[in-house]
């Protein structure tokens, strides 16, 4: 398959073979560099969530490492999901499944009782990590559609046990949803619906088998290019866009058998 130069495919092979120079390359951006350095700096003073929460760049870095970052605004709601414990079932993190927050709530409830929580190397680290991985991810995802999803799934997708953790994760679910040529409309069905769907579809043994990882990505990232790219411009493309019985040109589901 040859690539042009907008390919996402391309992108999504270089930021995997060029990773340490581009990790470089993100890191030297002035606000990344500068955003970094401030958190290192004033985390240490961080004694409570009210702390926390009163710091708009440190609350940022912290949102980002957990790919929240969209929702630094919805205070309130924010300072729930750090101050009630994750070991409640009653709980709003418990309550709303959502993987991000789950994970939120259960790497900082620490903070509410301990006030050296970020005294603690690790706990910084860590918030540290997951902030330049999301944000690295997301400067890939600048050079063409898909990328960021594309290395968000390769990191993410080993873990995956069952379908509803697929269908908990926005970003896993559009990766899968667009490699099965699925269309948007799939999202408008009941849950139940969805995940009947994607158990029929979905071999969830492929997700321990990096090899077979690496073929849901290619096979997103090229259902991506080809649902982004006007067919009359490249009539090849038609071939991937069978026309429906409804009479409707679009990707057509197929099985997500990646052994071929």
């Amino acid at each position: 398959m040859q690539l042009s130069g907008n390919s996402s495919l391309l992108w999504y092979k270089l930021a995997n073979d060029q990773r340490d120079a581009h990790m470089k390359m993100f890191e030297a951006q002035p606000t990344t560099a500068r955003d970094i350095e401030k958190f290192k700096e004033e985390i240490v003073n961080v004694k409570s969530v009210d702390d926390l929460m009163s710091n708009r760049t440190l609350l940022k870095v912290t949102l980002s490492a957990f790919q929240l970052e969209s929702e630094i605004d919805k205070t309130a709601f924010v300072e729930k999901m750090l101050t009630e414990d994750p070991d409640d079932k009653n709980s709003l993190v418990n309550r709303l499944v959502e993987p991000r927050w789950t994970k939120l709530s259960g790497a900082l409830y620490g903070l509410n009782s301990d006030p050296d929580f970020f005294k603690t190397e690790k706990n910084v680290n860590a918030i540290l990590e997951g902030y330049k991985t999301n944000e690295f991810e997301k400067f890939e995802g600048q050079n063409a559609d898909g990328v960021r999803e594309a290395l968000y799934f390769k990191r993410i997708a080993g873990g995956v046990e069952e379908v509803s953790q697929i269908l908990a994760d926005k970003s896993l679910m559009h990766v899968v949803r667009v490699g099965l040529g699925l269309p948007e409309s799939f999202q408008s069905l009941e849950y139940e619906q969805q995940k009947a769907r994607l158990e029929k579809e979905v071999d969830l043994e492929d997700f321990q088998d990096p090899a077979k990882i690496d073929r849901m990505v290619e096979r997103f990232l090229i259902m991506t290019e080809i649902n982004n790219t006007d067919p009359t411009a490249n009539p090849v493309l038609s071939l991937f866009q069978p026309i429906g019985s409804s009479g409707s040109v679009g990707p057509m589901p197929v099985s997500l058998n990646i052994n071929v």
